[in-house]
């Protein structure tokens, strides 16, 4: 491994305004990209930028042409390129490194907040705008294609610049590992089900038309590699984040035995969030997944991520015996149970309590 300055620990400071610009431009011209092919997919070819080009030139949409939208893509690109410049600044001040998943978070927050702020400005409702779910989608592939440049380009050649991060950090490489395995063991279970019951990748397309296409039945399903992939990705996110959440959890439990009942109480939480979530987002999606396939395929996504957990974390078993034992773990947050990794002694005397 390369040496660096002391005083640029990350690297960043190899990196010049010009590579975010660069990288904010890719950035800019694969969003483009992602929603001419949503808006195809809708029916309705370029629908997001008619949009937003009468949002800032405030004719009527009808009396939207080439010119305006054409006008558009390059305020578009002008203001993608802006932000990736300002990621190498951001980056540095923070002195974290330049990878894909810490700029997909970027342009997850800072596409966001420009994207609904200028929106608020130009006094156009927020409800006929494109879908949250691909906005969000849109932004967090934007910041991911410029945290990939700036690695690429970056003191360290590759576009995955994640790997170290994970090394170092023990919740986020584990959680990491226990997303990814729940979330292949639900999609295991969901293409199953759909070979079984129904067509072929309906469960992901469904899910996949309702997030970015508004499906509000089952006719609206739309099954494509667009509506596929796309739910692929935001149900493989989901699970990490979840995974990461429940690592930091058993951590704790290890340090802190009295915490494994707030575990108990997340992962009723997330649940409960799962289905209210599915819920507001279409009702109609519970009847044609069938609720107790749902059900299954979250106990069995929990079994696969606390198997993983219980497994890389042995300590584990000593803190559910401490429990069955009426042990002191549960009563006294600050002990430790490697004092006691022992076999206890026979020759002790019982309290006189």
């Amino acid at each position: 491994m390369e040496e660096r300055a002391p005083s640029d620990p990350v690297g960043t400071g190899h990196l010049s305004t010009k590579d975010g610009l660069v990288g904010g431009l890719l950035a800019g011209i694969v969003v483009l990209i992602l929603f001419f092919i949503l808006d195809i997919l809708q029916g309705t070819p370029l629908r997001t930028p008619a949009f937003l080009a009468s949002a800032v030139f405030r004719p009527m949409p009808e009396a939207i042409g080439v010119g305006h939208m054409a006008l558009f893509t390059l305020i578009h690109l002008v203001v993608f390129s802006v932000v990736g410049g300002a990621a190498v600044w951001v980056f540095r001040l923070a002195r974290v490194p330049e990878n894909v998943f810490l700029g997909g978070f970027y342009g997850l927050l800072f596409y966001t907040v420009i994207f609904y702020l200028a929106l608020s400005l130009t006094g156009m409702p927020v409800g006929s705008a494109p879908e949250w779910p691909a906005v969000l989608l849109g932004n967090f592939v934007a910041g991911v294609v410029i945290g990939g440049y700036l690695h690429w380009v970056g003191p360290r050649p590759g576009i995955v610049g994640i790997m170290d991060l994970l090394k170092k950090h023990a919740i986020l490489r584990e959680g990491t590992i226990a997303g990814l395995l729940g979330a292949a063991v639900v999609a295991v279970w969901f293409f199953i089900m759909d070979l079984t019951l129904r067509e072929l990748f309906f469960t992901p397309a469904a899910l996949g038309s309702m997030l970015f296409l508004g499906a509000s039945g089952p006719d609206a399903v739309v099954i494509s590699p667009a509506t596929v992939l796309g739910y692929t990705v935001v149900h493989l996110a989901a699970f990490i984040v979840v995974g990461v959440v429940v690592a930091g959890a058993v951590i704790e439990v290890e340090r802190h035995p009295i915490l494994q009942y707030a575990v108990v109480m997340l992962f009723a939480i997330l649940g409960v969030l799962f289905a209210a979530l599915v819920t507001v987002l279409g009702v109609w999606i519970l009847g044609e997944l069938a609720i107790w396939s749902v059900l299954v395929g979250n106990l069995l996504a929990a079994v696969a991520v606390g198997s993983y957990l219980w497994k890389a974390h042995p300590k584990l078993i000593e803190v559910f015996r401490e429990e069955y034992r009426g042990g002191r773990a549960l009563t006294d947050p600050s002990h430790d149970l490697r004092s006691e990794s022992h076999p206890a002694d026979p020759m002790r005397q019982p309290s006189s309590e």
